[in-house]
């Protein structure tokens, strides 16, 4: 964001194991052996509360066929329109980093198709683990896959095309979630081509945003709002400022702030298709030989 002269690479945290790809998978691997040994499907990262919010937050602006109380209205009730007509079923869903899985069997339950749902995370682990949880619960057609958003292609899911064409077509999500991923790519000290992931992480997401009005809901425990806001919002990403979900705050030295944060952004500027995995070279900084994964949590 560029008003106060703040860059989006100026604001950082100290790089930690848990921005590490070696953390995350010992640490799927471990639930996966306690998921086969006891049935325990791992943690709900900051808390089944902060779950049932983000879903109500999302039934508001992109209804399931079984969103109740919302089939006469277009729009929501803080003035913002309604991202899609209520029951339009090719609602595209992408969960970056998905881990055990949990956000997109809540939206299956609530009555997201699975086709319309996807979660990727560069831990194989995460995957096998998210995939025997959808087979306990009687969850078929999931999209769960093996991607690193900063790395791999990601191939945008096929949609049909108008009535008057026997054709599909690719476009892009029309809302992407990330529960705890972008926090822990800000703690890898990794680089590509001499880059933060956190400074490439914004742009790899508004490319998987192809049309105006996509949406990016972040949530964040490392983060406050005008941080995000700051590191989102740019030029180059085309995001505004959409929404966020109110929380409990609390004073400290001054300061007023939540333990967790989750702000939606909308994406502003129409953008070709493409599937993401090239990188963008900045040749103001030098290549880095350590850089390694990202860490989709």
């Amino acid at each position: 964001m560029e008003g106060e002269g703040i860059a989006i690479e100026e604001i950082g945290i100290a790089a930690s194991r848990l921005g590490t790809q070696e953390y995350w998978d010992d640490n799927y691997v471990r639930e996966l052996t306690n998921f086969s040994e006891a049935g325990d499907e791992g943690e709900v990262w900051f808390g089944s509360a902060s779950s049932d919010e983000i879903l109500d937050w999302i039934a508001r602006y992109l209804p399931s066929p079984m969103t109740p109380t919302r089939a006469d209205f277009n729009t929501t009730d803080d003035g913002h329109d309604a991202l899609l007509q209520v029951g339009q079923s090719d609602s595209q869903i992408l969960d970056v980093g998905c881990g055990n899985g949990q956000l997109l069997f809540l939206l299956a339950q609530g009555g997201y198709s699975v086709d319309c749902l996807t979660g990727i995370d560069y831990s194989e682990s995460s995957i096998k683990l998210s995939s025997q949880i959808a087979r306990a619960k009687g969850i078929q057609g999931l999209r769960l896959e093996v991607r690193d958003i900063l790395r791999d292609p990601i191939e945008p899911p096929l949609r049909n095309a108008p009535a008057s064409s026997p054709h599909t077509e690719r476009k892009g999500w029309d809302l992407i979630t990330d529960k705890g991923t972008f926090d822990a790519i800000c703690l890898s000290d990794a680089r590509i081509d001499g880059r933060k992931l956190e400074a490439i992480y914004p742009e790899k997401i508004r490319d998987l945003l192809v049309k105006p009005g996509g949406i990016f809901l972040i949530t964040s425990c490392n983060w406050t709002e005008e941080e995000l806001i700051h590191k989102f919002v740019s030029p180059l990403t085309g995001f505004k400022f959409h929404s966020k979900i109110p929380r409990a705050s609390f004073c400290f030295g001054g300061s007023k702030g939540s333990t967790i944060t989750t702000v939606a952004f909308q994406a502003t500027e129409p953008k070709e298709p493409t599937i993401t995995g090239a990188t963008h070279p900045d040749p103001s900084t030098d290549p880095s030989p350590d850089s390694h994964n990202l860490l989709d949590t």
